[in-house]
């Protein structure tokens, strides 16, 4: 039975600050406010495009740089929700979700999608992605239960807004996210595979209006990777491109 996000999300910045919003009292039975149809870091008109280029790097191996790109395909209210259809096209395979957007801010969402090794479905989901708002301090956490065709996956992460950057003129805020999976293999492949754990830092850059502009992606095996904005077309204004991120490249 699939187990259904819990109605409630803490979102606590800092000391003796706490919002807690709870969707079962407020929001049921109304009409979602205009203000709710759009996440100010997360844009999600249909059309709405996104470049990266994505340089990596293992112990001692060069990698080649890649290149990935999304894109929305479909938005539509439901409720007190947005829900955005968004396609991924990277390493040469290509993946759609749905991104849902609450007045919390960006959720996790039970159900399926679709993935370079088949459909991914999404039996437990639980806190939020991305809040609306992002001040320095802020903590949140999310969690979602998955299952592939060859494995079952129990992720959790932890985020936090740690500082801010700038990206062509604009401030880009820092979150930093630690994220958990634990996997285990469902897939009849002979000897029992024992579960695998895998760790991951990400610190993300987010720019109101544009949203994700950077992230880096590191884990302690030394495994580094880095994800650059180059090229977008948000909200139906023209096409831009960047021969160079304009955002620091130093260490976050």
């Amino acid at each position: 039975m699939a187990q259904r996000r819990s109605t409630t999300t803490e979102i606590e910045p800092g000391v003796g600050w706490q919002l807690v919003v709870s969707g079962a009292l407020v929001f049921v039975g109304c009409d979602p406010p205009a203000s709710w149809q759009a996440h100010p870091y997360a844009p999600a008109s249909v059309g709405d495009e996104w470049v990266y280029s994505i340089p990596q790097a293992h112990p001692g191996v060069k990698e080649p740089t890649t290149q990935s790109i999304d894109r929305i395909l479909a938005a539509e209210q439901r409720g007190d929700r947005l829900v955005a259809r968004v396609r991924s096209e990277f390493f040469g395979g290509n993946s759609e979700r749905d991104l849902v957007i609450t007045a919390i801010g960006v959720t996790p969402e039970i159900g399926t999608m679709t993935s370079s090794v088949g459909e991914v479905t999404a039996r437990a989901a639980e806190g939020v992605y991305l809040p609306r708002e992002l001040s320095l301090g802020m903590r949140w956490d999310w969690r979602q239960e998955l299952d592939t065709p060859v494995s079952a996956m129990a992720v959790a992460g932890r985020c936090a807004v740690v500082g801010h950057d700038w990206f062509r003129g604009q401030t880009a805020v820092h979150v930093r996210c630690e994220t958990h999976n634990r996997m285990t293999t469902t897939a009849k492949i002979g000897a029992a595979v024992p579960p695998i754990e895998h760790v991951q830092t990400e610190d993300n850059f987010y720019v109101r209006g544009l949203g994700l502009v950077r992230s880096v992606t590191t884990t302690p095996q030394g495994y580094r990777s880095e994800k650059l904005l180059v090229r977008w077309q948000v909200a139906g204004a023209p096409l831009v491109a960047v021969d160079t991120p304009a955002i620091a490249v130093g260490e976050p």
